[in-house]
């Protein structure tokens, strides 16, 4: 798959948490607390000019456009018609040509940014997920069809997504015996946690790269904070031991970002966070996205 020249970004909030049934609530507070900790980034900007210390180069920030479109508007009481109103606003940073990088709120929020990738796009899509948990979830009286452990189940489930091109990234733990069927029925790769410290990041991300991209024409980019042991985000949903660190969070985001068509990072949760340390990684995650792209200009 070839790499996607792009250098207009639109971050969009999605600050909601509704489905949070099962892990701790206020993911919705997320979007907020991350611009906080980005100004720490950009506060640094002179004369349009910034220092990367780890490429060791300067980024000129007069070639990228990053626009705030703020946080979407959300009818609470309606689960599905809060989806509908998120996906909407997802389609004007499409209509206006920007990147969308979207902030959440809960891991449901994922469903309608893959909805709105498929509607404004032509072509096959791959996604790459990185998590703690499967989201593989058919139905639940608790959840229902359109919850945070789902959304990756009902991407698999259109036409123009096939589970050959799903690849989740960084799983650990127990989870359903139904879902080790289904993720062997479907193709879907799973690397698990262990990987990273067994394998180079390289390798995996070029697995998930040939994997996702394979016969696709988009890549969706999704990544709960809980794809990062305990240790590094002591602030998400639903916190799950044996996790990677920020080091190789980081070295993969880098790798995989000039071939990603939306990111969205998820299940932040600074009302169980200590001293902002989540959000500061995922602020971070933010500006690694953007200036991994900005060496391809």
């Amino acid at each position: 798959m070839k790499k996607k020249i792009k250098n207009k970004f639109g971050i969009l909030g999605l600050a909601y948490d509704t489905s949070a049934s099962l892990g701790w609530p206020g993911a919705r507070y997320a979007p907020d607390q991350i611009r906080n900790s980005l100004k720490w980034i950009l506060n640094r900007v002179r004369n349009n000019e910034l220092f990367d210390t780890e490429r060791n180069r300067i980024i000129d920030m007069a070639k990228l456009t990053i626009k705030d479109f703020g946080d979407t508007y959300i009818s609470r009481y309606n689960h599905e018609k809060s989806i509908d109103e998120i996906k909407s606003q997802i389609d004007k940073l499409f209509e206006e040509d920007f990147t969308p990088i979207l902030l959440g709120g809960d891991h449901s929020v994922t469903w309608p940014g893959i909805l709105s990738l498929y509607d404004n796009t032509k072509g096959n899509i791959g996604i790459i997920q990185m998590d703690a948990h499967l989201d593989l979830v058919d139905d639940s009286y608790v959840q229902g069809k359109f919850s945070g452990s789902s959304e990756i189940r009902r991407a698999t489930e259109m036409d123009r997504i096939s589970g050959s091109n799903v690849v989740q990234v960084g799983i650990r733990g127990y989870n359903y015996a139904e879902h080790y069927h289904y993720i062997k029925d479907n193709d879907i790769l799973v690397i698990n946690s262990e990987a990273f410290y067994t394998t180079g990041i390289k390798e995996i991300a070029l697995q998930a790269l040939e994997k996702a991209g394979k016969g696709t024409d988009h890549i969706y980019l999704t990544v709960d904070i809980d794809v990062l042991d305990s240790a590094f985000a002591p602030g998400s949903g639903a916190n799950e031991p044996g996790g990677i660190n920020t080091y190789h969070l980081y070295s993969f985001i880098k790798e995989v970002a000039p071939y990603v068509d939306v990111i969205d990072i998820v299940e932040v949760n600074p009302l169980t966070d200590y001293r902002n340390m989540t959000s500061t990684v995922a602020a971070k995650l933010l500006f690694d996205f953007i200036s991994a792209n900005y060496y391809e200009l």
